[in-house]
């Protein structure tokens, strides 16, 4: 285990480069003056934008200038805060650059709707008599997309103006589940009485004694069960409210809104929920196995996110590095090369320190390096979310390197592919060079938990949200009964009938913050599904399948992102690929009865 330090006692080389972009303060105030400058001559132009082509050029060109300075200036701030959370000048610093950027955008808000509300042929025009407008042309088209379902300046703006009181719903669920549900204490494992809540739950659920399971899983649904009420008029309060936003702005529902705003065909949404349903008895099998594993008569909720098999070692950071760029090498020398310039060029924040945020990201913008956060303590799952960054970081230094700012951001859709890939590259190459059985079942027993957890489960939180927004969208109302008997419904369904499904899971619901992100969660399943086919394409030497995925790396948002997939050989729309999926996942559940025999 990794002694936690204080921020001061870190070896500079196993901390970030943050210097790399502001060498001094006198830097960052130079930014901070150039986008104040900016957002003035900006608004100079209001009611002139399209006056001429070379007022379009300028507005297009300072805009995006702009707003490339301010994701520098925020990619600097955040992640030094991030390093120590109770400094208080990193955070004073964070706080101006989201100031400025929240002035920035209520001062040029009239841009989008002063271009939407002009006929297209003006501009059209000018993009054919200036060259150097010729680098919007696919920008435009995207816009023109969303012509009718942007309002008018007006609207537009007081939309803007009420957007921080209409997430009132959301930060009073967030102050509930965080801070003002009383929860209640168990017993664990030595008898020492703990509280379980949001944060230590996992722990105690997991626990290899099945009396801790029972009780940890009862006192946390207990405690949301008596705020059933508050919660369900929390989300129905946030439902509602983009609802209303969808219909003033003419889409057909909710759904569609949410994934034609991130160019995503509905039929994907509609493909997931058909194809795991179709597929369900997998996961049926996975639960089988586990509980002839655990050796138990009656197999319920609480004992599900039991590990099968654990692993006591642990590794040094050297020997991560060592192992993930085995695994990486084979993408080919360049890839290789720039992985190891990531560790030898500080993109990597590596240890825990006293203050530092926890978990782990990959965070950057088109002019820094992409930064990566972790809190390296020498498990397994450390490893392995090296690995995963380090997919995040270098699928944004392909995206920014073959593209220009315009074009260079992918969308969420896609953002967890790269990532994905790496890490399950990583459990195949460790089930290839062990000779230890245990440590095979507990990898095998950590690829399953990704299926079970990042496809089924997050298709039935999918399912669930669509049925939120149909009964809002029908004029009905979201009542804890409703969504309880809604929630309690799906959970038999994806864990069958040789779960014994606790009455109280049907409160579960109340306590997931994803609920509020409007059709987010799905992306998570359809990110793993995408990213299986990719690495059977792989480990399969298929032809062309490293040159296709790298190219998949390269495009960045030049392409809507189920085309950018496709790039890689994957269609996300077809049975095929959700069949390899699954095949994939029935393989580890037939390796590790192997193992257990």
């Amino acid at each position: 285990m990794i002694k936690i330090k204080r921020r001061s006692e870190q070896k500079k080389e196993d901390t970030w480069d943050l210097e790399s972009i502001y060498p001094t303060k006198d830097d960052l105030n130079a930014d901070v003056r150039l986008v104040k400058e900016n957002t003035e001559k900006l608004e100079e132009y209001k009611g002139k934008i399209l006056s001429s082509s070379s007022n379009l050029l300028y507005v297009l060109d300072t805009s995006f200038g702009t707003e490339r300075v301010i994701e520098k200036l925020f990619t600097y701030t955040y992640r030094r805060y991030d390093e120590d959370l109770t400094n208080d000048e990193a955070n004073r610093q964070k706080g101006e650059i989201t100031n400025l950027y929240t002035n920035y955008l209520e001062r040029t808000s009239f841009i989008v709707p002063e271009l939407l509300q002009q006929d297209e042929k003006i501009i059209r025009k000018y993009l054919k008599e200036n060259s150097e407008l010729e680098k919007y042309t696919l920008w435009f088209e995207r816009l023109f997309d969303k012509k009718k379902y942007v309002l008018s300046e007006q609207e537009e703006r007081i939309i803007s103006a009420f957007s921080n009181s209409l997430n009132t719903s959301e930060n009073i669920a967030g102050i509930l589940r965080n801070a003002e549900i009383k929860f209640y204490t168990i017993k664990d494992e030595q008898e020492k009485e703990v509280e379980i809540n949001n944060e230590t739950y996992q722990t105690y659920v997991t626990s290899k004694d099945r009396r801790v399971r029972h009780d940890a899983f009862y006192a946390l649904y207990r405690a949301y069960q008596e705020h059933k009420q508050s919660l369900a008029e929390a989300l129905q309060g946030n439902v509602s409210k983009i609802v209303t936003e969808n219909k003033l702005r003419g889409y057909s529902n909710s759904k569609e809104a949410s994934l034609i705003h991130n160019r995503v065909n509905p039929v994907v949404y509609d493909t997931l929920i058909r194809e795991v349903h179709k597929h369900i008895d997998v996961l049926y099998n996975y639960f089988k196995l586990k509980k002839d594993v655990l050796k138990l008569d009656d197999f319920c909720l609480y004992d599900v996110g039991v590990n099968l098999a654990q692993d006591e070692r642990e590794y040094t950071y050297e020997e991560a590095k060592k192992i993930v760029l085995d695994v990486i090498s084979v993408f080919g020398d360049e890839y290789k090369r720039t992985a190891e310039e990531a560790f030898r060029d500080r993109w990597i924040d590596v240890y825990p320190n006293k203050g530092k945020r926890g978990g782990a990201y990959s965070a950057g913008s088109y002019d820094t390096k992409p930064f990566m956060l972790l809190n390296f303590q020498g498990k397994y799952d450390d490893v392995s979310t090296l690995a995963h960054e380090l997919g995040h970081s270098m699928h944004t230094y392909y995206s920014n390197k073959n593209n220009s700012y315009l074009y260079s951001d992918y969308k969420i859709f896609v953002a967890e592919v790269a990532s994905t890939v790496n890490e399950m590259l990583l459990n195949y190459y460790m089930l290839e060079h062990s000779n230890d059985n245990n440590e095979k079942k507990f990898i095998l027993s950590e690829m399953m938990e990704l299926f079970k957890g990042t496809i089924f489960r997050q298709t039935m939180f999918s399912e669930f949200e669509e049925f939120m927004y149909d009964t809002v969208e029908q004029g009905k109302t979201l009542t804890s009964d409703v969504l309880a008997e809604k929630y309690y419904d799906l959970n038999k369904f994806y864990y069958g009938k040789d779960v014994v499904i606790n009455e109280e899971i049907k409160y579960e619901w109340a306590r997931v913050p994803h609920f509020y992100y409007n059709f987010y969660v799905y992306q998570y399943a359809t990110g793993l599904i995408a990213a299986c086919y990719i690495v059977n394409r792989i480990l399969s030497h298929e032809e062309n399948a490293v040159t296709d995925y790298l190219n998949f790396l390269k495009t960045g948002g030049s392409m809507d992102p189920i085309e950018e997939l496709k790039v890689a050989g994957v269609d996300i729309t077809s049975e095929e690929v959700f069949t390899k999926a699954m095949d994939m996942f029935n393989e580890l559940i037939s390796s590790y009865q192997k193992l257990d025999q």
